[in-house]
This record gives C-alpha cells, structure tokens and sequence, in this order.
C-alpha cells in the first residue's frame, strides 16, 4: 500500500504537534532559563479554587494568608516556604481579595491534629484574627522525584475546608535549595568515664 506524499508530510506534521505538545507540558512551570516558575504554579492553583472560593467570600472578607510549611518537618520555615507564601498572596491580590499577613511560628501551628492557634490568650488570638473567618493554608511535601503542593482555604471558626488545591512538579536543585533549612549545631556532650 503506498502513501502518497502529502499524507506522510501530515502524518509527520500531527506527530511532532503531539511531541511538541507532551514536551511543553512537561515544562510548563519552568522559566526559560531553567529557573522554576512559581507565579505560573499557583496561579493555577488559585485559578482553580477560584469559584469555590468566590462563592465562600464577602467582598470585604480578609483572608488570613501564613506561609507555606513542608509537611513533613512541620516545625522548620524555608525559604521556598516563603517564596511560595509570597506569591500566593500575589496571586490572591490580583483577584482583588484582601489579605492579612500571618507570622504562622507566633500565631498558628500545623500540627499532627491540623490547624492550631498556638496562644492560650484569647486577647492574642482576637488581636491577629480580629473578625476573620477564613484562612489560606499552604502546605508542601518533597517526595524523591516531585514538590507537591497543597493550598486549602479554611474557615477558621468551623475548621472546615471550603476550598482546596495541589499541584505538583518535578524536583530539581533549585527546589532541594530554597527547601534546605541549617540546623542548629547541637550542644556537644561530654560523658566522664565509668571506673569499676
């Protein structure tokens, strides 16, 4: 059976459509210098939840925003943390939703039972929350491949979760360094010997 020449050049065209397509996709979240793009990752997190959020707020409804934690060491904060609760806020204030930054360490803890207020002063947690109801939670985890990110919008008073979010992409040196947190260089103990 022969093909005649204008088939195969629109065989061959569909085909490197299709390997194009598989090839960009694999790197929509890079920059073209390599670098990771994490305004473009959530972005389309937030895009996603974006109705379900819409439908939850009142135009003047504050959203408390803490930076993002890995869930897997809940207690240490990173810079990839940071950069990523940075450009969440970003993302939700072009949405025109009004944010109020949250220093998680002093008021809020994601712990093992979900989200706490770590204050036991209800002065404290009425100062930080005021009359908020809703809270933006990002969280991530490093497997040995891929960054996998969570963002979750909680009502604070219910814990409910009314929105949620994950997106991932493949792991790479930048990620393992913006992750890295220094550890605190541990007392040395000194043991005296035992003499029987």
């Amino acid at each position: 059976m022969k093909l005649n020449l204008t088939k195969i050049k629109s065989l061959r065209l569909v085909i490197t459509s299709i390997l194009f397509m598989f090839i960009l996709s694999g790197c929509s979240y890079k920059n073209i210098d390599g670098s990771n793009n994490f305004q473009a990752l959530l972005a389309k997190m937030v895009n996603t939840s974006y109705d379900k959020i819409k439908n939850e707020l009142a135009k003047d409804d504050v959203i408390l925003v803490t930076d993002f934690v890995n869930i897997d060491n809940l207690k240490t904060h990173s810079k990839l943390g940071f950069l990523l609760s940075e450009t969440l806020k970003n993302e939700l204030s072009a949405k025109n939703i009004i944010i109020k930054e949250v220093e998680l360490s002093k008021t809020f803890k994601i712990g093992e039972s979900g989200f706490n207020i770590l204050s036991r002063k209800l002065k404290d947690i009425y100062n930080v929350i005021d009359e908020e109801r809703f809270a933006m939670v990002g969280t991530y985890s490093i497997t040995h491949r891929r960054l996998i990110l969570f963002v979750k919008l909680i009502d604070i008073r219910t814990g409910h979760i009314l929105s949620s979010s994950t997106e991932s992409v493949a792991l790479d040196k930048e990620i393992r360094k913006l992750d890295y947190v220094e550890k605190k260089k541990q007392q040395r103990r000194i043991f005296q010997p035992m003499t029987l």
